[in-house]
C-alpha cells in the first residue's frame, strides 16, 4: 500500500505538468527536438555520476528522500521563473530538459529502493499493484491539469507538484518501515555504506553481461519511443494550433493510457510474470511498437496516432515496467542504486538522443515512410532477442539465489 501511495504521489507530480511541457515545446518547430534530446542526454550524463558519488559513504535507502527534496526545491525554482517570465521560450526549453531528467531520476530511484527492499518472489506479486499506484497518479495528474491549469496557472501547478514530492518523501519513510518485517525470499545484504566512485555504476554495466543486456533492451525501448514521439510532434504541430488544443489532446491520451494501464497492472501483470516470467512479458512491447509505427506511417492522423500511443504506452507502463524492474531484484545491492540508475538515465537518454538524430536523417534521405518502418523492424528483431535472453538469465539467477550459490 505504501509503495503504491508513494509512486502515485511521484507520478501525479510529474504527469500533471507533462501535457503542459509537451504543448510548450511545440511553440517552436519539431525539428528542434533532437537538440533538446541531446541537451537532456548531456545533463543526465553529468547528474548520474554525481548521484553515484553522493552515495559513497552513505546509506543508500536513507539517501532516497534527500533526492526527492532536491527535486522539490528545483520545482519551486521553476515556479518562480514561471511567475516572473510566463511566456519565455528559453524557460520552457530549460524546463523541458529538466523535467525529462526529473522523470527518469525519481522513478529510477524509487524502483531502486523497491528492488532493495523486496526479493524476486515478492516482487513478482507486488510490482503490478505498486505500479498501479503510479498509474492512478498518471490519471489524476492530467485530470488536475485540465481542471486547475486555467485557475491557478502554470506557477500554481508547479507549486502543487513540489508539495506532491514532499508527500512522496513521507511515503518513502513509511514504505521502509513497513518493509522491515516483510520476509524476503533472497539473501539480504547488509546496509553498509557504498564504496566506489562517480563512475562505479557505469563500469558495472559495462563489465556485466546481464546488466549490459538490460541496457540493450532499454536502449531499444528509448529508440522506439522517440521515433513515435517525434512522429507525434509533427502530426500534432501540423494539425493543432495553440497551446490549449495541444494540451487537451495530450491530456486526453494520458487519461486513456492511465485507465488501460491500471487494468493491465492490477489484473494481468502479476499472473503473467508468475506464469511466463519477465522474458515473455518484455516481448509484448516490441511487437506493439512495430505495429504502431507501421500504422502511423501509413495513416498519419490524430485519431490513428492517439490509438497507437494509447496501446504502446499502456503496454510500456502496464507490462514492461513491472517486468523490467523485476530484472533488478537479482543483482547486488550497490548495483540496484548505481548500475540501475545509469541504465535508467544515461542509457535511456542516449537512446533518445541518438534515435532523434537517426529519425531526422531518415526523414532527410527519403520522402516516404518505408525507411522508418524498415529501421523499426531491424530494431524490434534485436529488441526481442534482448527480451528472451533476459528471461533466461533471470531464471538462472533466481535459481542460484534459491540454492544460495554465489551470483
Amino acid at each position: 500500500m505504501w509503495g503504491a501511495v508513494t509512486f502515485a504521489a511521484l507520478l501525479t507530480s510529474f504527469s500533471a505538468l507533462r501535457p503542459v511541457r509537451d504543448a510548450l515545446v511545440l511553440d517552436g518547430h519539431p525539428d528542434q527536438l533532437p537538440w533538446l534530446f541531446l541537451a537532456t542526454f548531456t545533463v543526465v550524463s553529468v547528474v548520474s555520476p554525481i548521484w553515484s558519488k553522493l552515495l559513497v559513504g552513505r546509506s543508500r535507502p536513507a539517501f532516497v528522500p534527500m533526492a526527492f527534496h532536491a527535486f522539490a526545491v528545483c520545482v519551486l525554482g521553476f515556479c518562480l521563473l514561471a511567475h516572473v517570465k510566463p511566456s519565455s521560450i528559453v524557460v520552457g526549453r530549460v524546463y523541458y530538459v529538466w523535467s525529462a531528467v526529473f522523470n527518469l531520476f525519481v522513478v529510477s530511484v524509487f524502483w531502486s529502493l523497491l528492488a532493495d527492499l523486496l526479493g524476486p518472489g515478492t516482487a513478482r506479486r507486488l510490482y503490478g499493484p505498486i505500479a498501479a499506484g503510479g498509474t492512478v497518479g498518471t490519471f489524476v495528474g492530467p485530470l488536475l491539469t485540465r481542471l486547475l491549469a486555467g485557475t491557478i496557472g502554470i506557477d500554481g501547478m508547479l507549486m502543487m507538484a513540489a508539495l506532491l514530492l514532499e508527500l512522496a518523501v513521507l511515503g518513502v519513510y513509511r514504505l521502509r518501515r513497513a518493509a522491515v518485517g516483510l520476509a524476503r525470499d533472497d539473501t539480504a545484504e547488509p546496509d553498509a555504506p557504498a564504496g566506489g566512485g562517480a563512475f562505479t555504476g557505469i563500469a558495472h554495466v559495462a563489465s556485466s553481461r546481464y546488466l549490459s543486456t538490460i541496457a540493450g533492451y532499454v536502449f531499444c525501448t528509448a529508440t522506439a519511443a522517440t521515433f513515435m514521439y517525434l512522429t507525434q510532434a509533427k502530426i500534432v504541430h501540423d494539425a493543432l494550433g495553440g497551446q490549449v488544443a495541444r494540451t487537451n489532446y495530450f491530456a486526453s491520451i494520458e487519461l486513456w493510457v492511465a485507465a488501460i494501464t491500471f487494468v493491465l497492472q492490477t489484473v494481468i501483470a502479476a499472473p503473467a510474470l508468475g506464469r511466463f516470467g519477465p522474458g515473455v512479458v518484455l516481448a509484448v512491447l516490441p511487437l506493439a511498437q512495430l505495429a504502431g509505427i507501421s500504422i502511423v506511417a501509413a495513416a498519419p492522423s490524430l485519431t490513428a496516432l492517439a490509438i497507437v500511443q494509447v496501446i504502446s504506452k499502456s503496454a510500456t507502463h502496464g507490462l514492461t515496467r513491472p517486468a523490467r524492474e523485476l530484472l533488478f531484484t537479482v543483482i547486488s545491492r550497490d548495483d540496484k542504486y548505481r548500475a540501475k540508475h545509469a541504465i535508467d538515465t544515461i542509457v535511456y537518454r542516449f537512446g533518445d538522443s541518438g534515435s532523434s538524430w537517426a529519425h531526422k536523417g531518415l526523414a532527410a534521405i527519403t520522402a516516404g515512410s518505408g525507411a522508418l518502418v524498415a529501421a523499426a523492424a531491424v530494431l524490434v528483431a534485436a529488441w526481442l532477442g534482448f527480451a528472451f535472453v533476459l528471461g533466461a538469465a533471470f531464471r538462472r539467477r533466481v535459481t542460484k539465489r534459491v540454492t544460495k550459490e554465489p551470483s
